[in-house]
């Protein structure tokens, strides 16, 4: 047998069915098996593989055993003389396993090969090739230098940077997720060490194969979609507890001497204290900010009051310098406003608020903050302002050009897709209406037919979706192969555009989180103002930044329109047209108004009373100046009715 292919599963069984129907493809014309091992999964993983694909073996666990001793269990059964262990979420390309066969088979001396892994991006996975852990690789990693001179073989060898992504080279090591293996070497090895759990067994595997001799490849001919991290998502494992727990495990092991395996586990300590601190603290950046906010207003309220920032009562030092911006950041917390939440310029302000009353009462109770209450109003003032305004901002900058933007969709397939379809994916967005831009086919020769605008063939994907502000790519049918996905992943990398893949028979891959939203609420910053003071405001920016905005303004806005809002005699924005008027930016234009009935329009009203604000109303602003460019005349023939999802 030439290959067996092994898969460990915990609780992603759609995103296992969708690995193993691309892998059956890939294997036509190899003779070989595919080897499933479950690990004690509660998903029905493996009624429904022996449902759909009874010539999968299926191995069920009574125990969770692991990455590594779940693999164990198939290495142990697998009987080709090549074995590739494989992650449930990846797609492989038609031609992935013959080229790797190929690969090894000419290549005598590589013990283990990976392949080009992409993200759901389409961007490459820097863990595609890697390099073993060293005190100076640890040390680059940890302090970023790897990040700053990624092709310096000096600072880059944490994930080998510095060889070119496109290139066959040695490498250390390779990614868990894709390994393909000699079946004898394997066996040899005795396959993973069972005393890592989940992560960094595949690093201590790749190690143990170059004391054998042998050589371990990247080679980039072929490439894997990997929907990376889902397996530990959605179980209740501490990921980063895990990963720390197998670098050390792995320092331990092979690096024996004090003088080596000291700075690595300084190293590791280290990072794993920051990656706690960004987990519990996700928006650390602003604690940053908050502090640096606080001594800027303590030096202006200092200025102000007594003529510079060191000619305080002497008495106040040191106290009055570290007290306070270390107050701002414990109330902040408190307020959780450094959590990732729309809500957090409201939160920074109620902080800001409870400090100031902490920080006043401290005046009447210690003598080192009793010289001036003036400078401690003038502190909060100019922290809070610029604590609560650049959370506003970066709000909408990530709403309107980031992750939470309103969704711009298209879909691959060969024939245009029914309604039913069409409302699957409606309804697996939660939160914002949806813009189906149209649809992108195979090959120019499948453009007849269909009311849904044909934006261009696979080919051309990458520049589609730059052109169209796409945000989201649907593959509907089967017609559209697994290889085809995957290339058409790589020719839009550096594209802000995930795909989602329809399997047969019409299920959504469940585990895709990215199709249901973020799950955030909408902000409530700038409720507390009303709708007319909202736009008025807004209009009077406007208006007073009109060269600008006449620059990046849509054809439809006028300068007469904008002042007419100013002047409270229509709105400035809306879901769309409204008994006071219609306005003059609206969500509706974002998603194709000219073509929506009288229910889809209701909806996006209904939407934008229920999440109105003044963060809502600027992201439909900018949002309406940044798809200018793509709203270009469709042709005549590409006319035809947009559908538009339901919050």
């Amino acid at each position: 047998m030439e290959l067996s292919v092994v898969i460990v599963n915990y609780n992603v069984r759609d995103l296992l069915l969708n690995a193993v129907a691309s892998l059956r493809v890939a294997m036509r014309g190899i003779t070989g098996e595919i080897i499933v091992v479950d690990n004690a999964s509660s998903d029905d993983a493996i009624a429904a593989l022996n449902r759909e694909y009874p010539d999968v073996i299926t191995i069920p666990l009574d125990v969770n055993l692991g990455f590594g001793g779940g693999n164990n269990v198939g290495i142990e059964r697998a009987t080709g003389e090549f074995i590739l262990l494989i992650n449930p979420d990846t797609i492989v390309r038609d031609d992935t396993l013959r080229v790797m066969l190929d690969f090894m088979r000419a290549h005598p001396d590589a013990g283990f090969a990976g392949c080009k892994i992409l993200n759901r991006d389409g961007s490459f996975e820097p863990a595609s090739k890697r390099g073993f852990p060293s005190p100076w690789s640890s040390f680059c990693r940890v302090f970023g230098l790897s990040y700053l001179f990624p092709q310096s073989k000096m600072f880059g060898g944490y994930n080998l940077t510095w060889i070119d992504d496109d290139h066959t080279s040695k490498v250390d090591a390779l990614s868990g997720c894709f390994m393909f293996c000699r079946g004898a070497l394997l066996k040899q090895l005795g396959g993973f060490d069972t005393d890592f759990f989940h992560y960094g067994e595949d690093l201590d595997l790749c190690y143990r194969a170059t004391l054998t001799g042998k050589n371990n490849y990247y080679h980039p001919a072929t490439s894997i979609m990997h929907l990376q991290g889902e397996s530990t998502r959605r179980s209740s494992l501490d990921a980063i507890a895990m990963f720390y727990q197998a670098m050390e495990i792995f320092a331990r092991k092979h690096f024996r001497s004090r003088l080596l395996l000291l700075p690595i586990r300084a190293g590791i300590r280290l990072r794993r204290g920051m990656a706690r601190v960004n987990q519990r603290i996700p928006n650390w950046p602003f604690v940053i900010l908050d502090i640096v906010a606080t001594v800027i207003g303590f030096s202006i309220g200092a200025q102000i009051q007594f003529g510079g920032l060191f000619t305080l009562p002497s008495y106040a030092y040191p106290e009055v310098l570290i007290v306070p911006p270390l107050l701002f950041v414990l109330t902040g917390m408190i307020a959780r406003s450094y959590d990732e939440s729309d809500r957090i310029p409201r939160n920074a302000a109620f902080g800001f608020l409870l400090g100031f009353f902490v920080l006043s009462a401290l005046t009447y109770f210690f003598k080192s903050y009793a010289f001036s209450r003036g400078v401690v109003l003038v502190t909060t003032g100019i922290a809070a302002t610029i604590g609560v305004v650049s959370r506003f901002f970066w709000l909408l900058y990530q709403r309107t050009f980031g992750g939470d933007s309103i969704r711009r969709i298209a879909f691959l397939t060969a024939s245009e897709p029914g309604d039913e379809i069409q409302a699957a994916v409606r309804r697996n967005f939660f939160g914002k209406p949806v813009s189906v831009e149209g649809r992108i086919a195979l090959t120019f020769g499948q453009a007849s037919g269909g009311a849904m605008p044909l934006l261009g063939s696979i080919e051309n994907v990458g520049k589609i979706a730059r052109s169209h502000h796409l945000t989201d790519i649907f593959v509907l049918d089967t017609s559209v192969s697994y290889g085809d996905v995957v290339r058409a992943l790589a020719n839009s990398a550096g594209q802000p555009t995930r795909f989602h893949i329809l399997r047969e028979g019409g299920e959504w891959l469940a585990a895709d989180s990215a199709m249901r939203g973020s799950g955030k609420g909408d902000s409530d910053a700038g409720a507390f103002l009303s709708k007319q003071t909202r736009g008025r405001i807004l209009a009077g920016v406007l208006l007073l930044l009109w060269p600008v905005v006449y620059w990046a303004r849509p054809s439809s806005i006028t300068a007469r329109a904008v002042a007419g809002a100013f002047w409270g005699k229509h709105p400035l924005v809306g879901g769309g047209a409204s008994r006071l008027g219609n306005p003059v930016f609206t969500m509706a234009a974002l998603c194709g108004d000219e073509r929506l009935n009288e229910r889809e329009s209701a909806t996006i009203e209904g939407y934008y009373a229920a999440h109105q604000s003044l963060l809502l109303d600027c992201e439909i602003i900018l949002a309406t100046a940044r798809m200018r460019k793509s709203q270009q005349p469709r042709s005549q023939s590409a006319m035809g009715k947009r559908p538009v999802a339901e919050p």
